[in-house]
């Protein structure tokens, strides 16, 4: 996944973040196969559920803010994570 296709869906225009970008989404990857197993790169739920957890990473840098403990994964990454629980049902995992 490339930080340009991160950038066109979070609608950023500059390149001062690119490499916390880049960071995000090696992070995210790690996420995700943790919570999953075995993934194909190429696999568009994979690549969505990469962009979904990197733009709210982005959005909310902070650990908490005032009158909210925390901010809470969108409902839409979880949905796509049960998603790619099942794509590879009877496929070893690495």
């Amino acid at each position: 996944m490339q930080v340009k296709e991160i950038k066109e869906y979070l609608r950023i225009e500059h390149d001062e973040d690119d490499s916390y970008l880049e960071m995000l989404v090696v992070r995210a990857k790690m996420y995700i196969r943790n919570g999953v197993g075995k993934l194909d790169d190429d696999n568009e739920l994979f690549k969505m559920a990469i962009t979904v957890l990197v733009g709210h990473w982005y959005d909310n840098r902070e650990l908490s803010r005032i009158g909210n403990n925390s901010y809470s994964i969108p409902h839409s990454f979880e949905a796509i994570i049960q998603q790619l629980r099942y794509c590879y049902v009877g496929v070893d995992a690495e």
